[in-house]
């Protein structure tokens, strides 16, 4: 029984990761990008995001990476998804701000490098990461780790650690509906949203967006 257990998990083993395979050439195909084996080529300031914060680390899946032109630019793009290792651990985080909001236990992720200094400004779309919801009760019966804190008392969720730079408060500047702003320059947003960031936000439908400049 012993030797049929290590045989079925190792079997298990094998066809998800022939299955995540297959995920991340399909999403080659579809978008262009050519498959990567990890994230050691992207700049280390993706540490210092509210993105890492918030998953404390992860686990990236179906990590892509391309050149794509943008307005005359070409521009380096890396896009993956992000099992936090919150996740792992049976818990979630929020940023503290205000409003404060949660994200996923996997989340889609693009970032690239552009010639350019930002100060470090985080803008969210509303969505149901606003409204803090703890774990279902499926989703603490389908994790051990849910399960054993739910035994153990202890708790789900605890608050991220507030990056540098980012004020707990959304600045006072005009963006367009269902979008706020968290920074310490209000007047760099101000300048990007006159320049035609404002028309971009203004035509992104997705919920829970996070965008992040640093």
């Amino acid at each position: 029984m012993i030797i049929g257990g290590i045989a079925a998990g190792a079997a298990l083993y094998a066809g998800r990761g022939v299955f995540r395979q297959r995920q991340q050439l399909a999403a080659s195909e579809a978008s262009g990008l050519e498959t990567m084996p990890d994230l050691t080529h992207v700049p280390a300031a993706l540490q210092r995001t509210a993105l890492w914060a918030l998953a404390d680390g992860g686990f990236e899946r179906r990590v892509l990476h391309g050149v794509v032109s943008r307005g005359g630019d070409d521009l380096a793009l890396t896009v993956f998804d992000l099992e936090t290792l919150r996740e792992r651990r049976g818990e979630w985080g929020y940023l503290p701000v205000e409003p404060p909001f949660r994200i996923a236990a996997t989340v889609s992720v693009a970032c690239a490098a552009v010639a350019r200094t930002f100060p470090h400004v985080l803008l969210k779309r509303t969505g149901h990461g606003d409204d803090m919801a703890d774990d279902t009760a499926v989703d603490r019966v389908s994790s051990l780790t849910k399960l054993a804190r739910t035994g153990l008392g202890v708790p789900r969720s605890y608050a991220a650690a507030l990056p540098a730079g980012l004020g707990p408060v959304p600045l006072d500047v005009a963006l367009p509906e269902q979008w706020r702003a968290y920074g310490d320059d209000a007047a760099f947003v101000a300048s990007l949203l006159a320049g035609g960031f404002a028309s971009t936000l203004e035509s992104i439908g997705r919920r829970d967006l996070v965008i992040e400049l640093l």
